[in-house]
C-alpha cells in the first residue's frame, strides 16, 4: 500500500509534540433497567462507525437529499466532482488543521489546499508568529491531483457501484443528510465523541499514530490539547474561539463515558474492536483511552475482539442492549485500504439483525466518524464548548444511516444530527442522563425525526451482498487500526 503523504505532516506534528512536552468473555444480558421510554419498541442498539467520508461523496445525487456535484476551490475555480474509488491508495491529510484549511472561515474553499509542512521547520520560507502550529501563514500547502488530470484529488465521489449496499438501505430506510461530526478533526478524536461526549479537549490524534491510541500507548506518547489563549495577532487569521493547539498529556484519561451509566442501570453492552497485533498495540478502542474501563472489570467483560465476534454473538442469542461495531482497516472505507469492502462489511451487520430474532426491536446506527479530507459543500456549524467557549466541532458533514423496523421508509432526514446523537439516543431509550450537562450529548438531538413508533413494524428485506459473513470470518486481520 503506497505510504500516505499525509501522514508526513502529522508525524511532523507528533514528534514537535512530544518534544515540546518532554515526553473478552461473553456478555451476560441483563434485565432492561429502566425500561425503555418507548415501551417495548427498540430494546437494543448497534453503532457502527466506519471511516473517513463525507455525505456528497458517498450520497451524491441521492434523491431529495442535499447534495452538490461541484466544488469551489481556493482560486476560484469550480470543479465537477469526480469517481474515485473506495480503494484508491493515496490518503488526504485530515488533521484538525486540515479542517480550517479545507473551513476557510465558512467559504468551503479549501480543499486544493493539503496542509504538507510548516514554514521554518519543514521548509526554508519564514514563519513570522513562529507558531508554526497555529499560524495557517506558517503552513506549506500541497495537492494531490487525481490520476492523470490536474484536478484536485479531494473534489470526488465513490461511485456508486461501490457504495450500492447504503443505497439500498436508504431506499428502504433512513438516511440523514445534515449530519456532522462532533469535533472538527480526526478519528481518535470522534470516537472519544462517540462514547464520552468529549475528549477531554484532545484536538489531533495522539503523537505515536501508529499504535494504540490510549492507555496502552508508548510512555513518550502526547496529545495535542485545545486552549483558549489568545492567538497570536495581528496575523492569526481565525477566531479566537478556535483557540490554540499545545502539547499536552499522555492519551490516558478518566473522565465520564455512556459505559459508566450503562453499567450503573444494569444495561448490557459490549464494544466490537478489531486485535492490531502484536506489533503494533493491543487492542483499537476508544475505550482503551479510558482509564477506569482499561484497567477495570469492562475491558475483560465488555471489548471484545475480533470485531467479528458481533456475529457470532447475534447468532448465539448473546447481543447485548447496546453495541458498537468498528470495522477493521479491511472493511472501513478508508482512504488506502486499497479495498472497496466496506459497503458490504455494514450490510452484513445489517442482515444478521435482520435476519436473527433481535430485529424487532433494534436499532442500527451507521456513521462516519470525520470527512477524511474530501469534499463537501455544506458549512457545519461551530457550536462553542460551554466550559471554554472554543470551538471543537461541528465536524465537515458524513453520512447517518439508521436502520430500524421503526424508521420512517425511504426518509430523508434534514434536522441537524451529530455523532453525540448516538448517545442521546441511548440515553433516551434507557432512560439515562446525559453523561454531563457540558458534553455534546446534552446538547444533540436523539435522531427523533427519523422514527415513527406508531407504525407496523416492517419485515426485513436483505441488502444485496457479494460478501458474506462467510468470508469476512476469514479474512486475515490486517494488524492496522481502522484510521492511523
Amino acid at each position: 500500500m503506497q505510504r500516505r503523504t499525509w501522514l508526513c505532516g502529522a508525524v511532523l506534528l507528533a514528534a514537535l509534540l512530544a518534544g515540546c512536552s518532554g515526553g473478552g468473555t461473553a456478555n451476560t444480558i441483563a434485565p432492561v433497567l429502566p425500561t425503555p421510554t418507548t415501551g417495548p419498541a427498540i430494546q437494543h442498539i448497534v453503532v457502527v462507525m466506519q471511516e473517513n467520508r463525507t455525505f456528497d461523496g458517498v450520497f451524491q445525487g441521492y434523491p431529495g437529499a442535499n447534495t452538490q456535484n461541484f466544488g469551489i476551490d481556493s482560486h476560484g475555480t469550480h470543479w465537477t466532482l469526480q469517481p474515485i474509488s473506495l480503494a484508491y491508495s493515496v490518503d488526504i491529510n485530515h488533521l484538525r488543521i486540515q479542517f480550517l484549511a479545507n473551513y476557510d472561515g465558512g467559504k468551503m474553499d479549501g480543499f486544493d489546499k493539503e496542509v504538507f509542512g510548516f514554514c521554518g521547520v519543514t521548509n526554508p520560507c519564514v514563519c513570522p508568529s513562529h507558531d508554526f502550529l497555529n499560524d495557517p501563514s506558517c503552513w506549506v500547502y500541497g495537492t494531490h491531483f487525481q490520476p492523470g488530470t490536474s484536478q484536485p484529488l479531494a473534489y470526488a465521489f465513490v461511485p456508486r457501484t461501490e457504495v450500492q449496499p447504503l443505497w439500498d438501505m436508504a431506499a428502504q430506510y433512513a438516511i440523514g443528510d445534515d449530519f456532522f461530526p462532533s469535533n472538527n478533526g480526526p478519528s481518535y478524536v470522534s470516537h472519544q465523541f462517540m462514547i464520552a461526549g468529549e475528549s477531554g479537549h484532545v484536538a489531533e490524534i495522539p503523537s505515536d499514530f501508529n499504535q494504540t491510541w490510549g492507555c496502552d500507548a508508548p510512555a513518550a506518547t502526547t496529545t495535542a490539547v485545545l486552549t483558549n489563549v489568545n492567538p497570536a495577532p495581528p496575523y492569526f487569521p481565525f477566531p479566537q474561539q478556535f483557540g490554540q493547539e499545545l502539547p499536552g498529556p499522555f492519551p490516558c484519561f478518566s473522565y465520564n463515558t455512556i459505559a459508566t451509566l450503562l453499567d450503573n442501570h444494569g444495561i448490557s453492552w459490549s464494544f466490537y474492536t478489531p486485535t492490531i497485533g502484536l506489533n503494533l498495540g493491543d487492542i483499537w478502542s476508544a475505550f482503551d483511552v479510558i482509564y477506569p474501563v482499561r484497567f477495570g472489570a469492562d475491558w475483560v467483560r465488555n471489548v471484545k475482539s475480533p470485531e467479528s465476534s458481533f456475529f457470532t454473538d447475534v447468532q448465539s442469542g448473546n447481543l447485548p442492549q447496546v453495541s458498537w461495531v468498528m470495522p477493521s482497516f479491511l472493511n472501513s472505507d478508508h482512504a488506502g485500504s486499497l479495498s472497496t469492502t466496506g459497503p458490504q462489511w455494514v450490510a452484513n451487520i445489517v442482515n444478521a439483525i435482520g435476519t436473527s430474532k433481535y430485529w424487532n426491536n433494534t436499532a442500527i446506527i451507521i456513521m462516519y466518524d470525520d470527512w477524511g479530507g474530501w469534499y463537501d459543500h455544506v458549512v457545519p456549524p461551530q457550536l462553542p464548548d460551554p466550559r471554554t467557549g472554543m470551538y471543537e466541532g461541528l465536524g465537515i458533514r458524513t453520512p447517518l444511516i439508521v436502520v430500524s423496523p421503526w424508521v420512517k421508509h425511504n426518509y430523508v432526514s434534514h434536522a441537524q444530527h451529530e455523532v453525540a446523537s448516538s448517545l442521546h439516543f441511548i440515553e433516551k431509550i434507557f432512560g439515562l442522563p446525559s453523561i454531563q450537562t457540558y458534553t455534546a450529548d446534552a446538547r444533540a438531538d436523539a435522531l427523533d425525526d427519523m422514527f415513527d413508533f406508531t407504525q407496523t413494524p416492517t419485515a426485513f428485506k436483505p441488502i444485496a451482498t457479494t460478501l458474506h459473513v462467510t468470508d469476512i470470518m476469514k479474512q486475515k486481520p490486517s494488524s492496522k487500526p481502522a484510521d492511523y
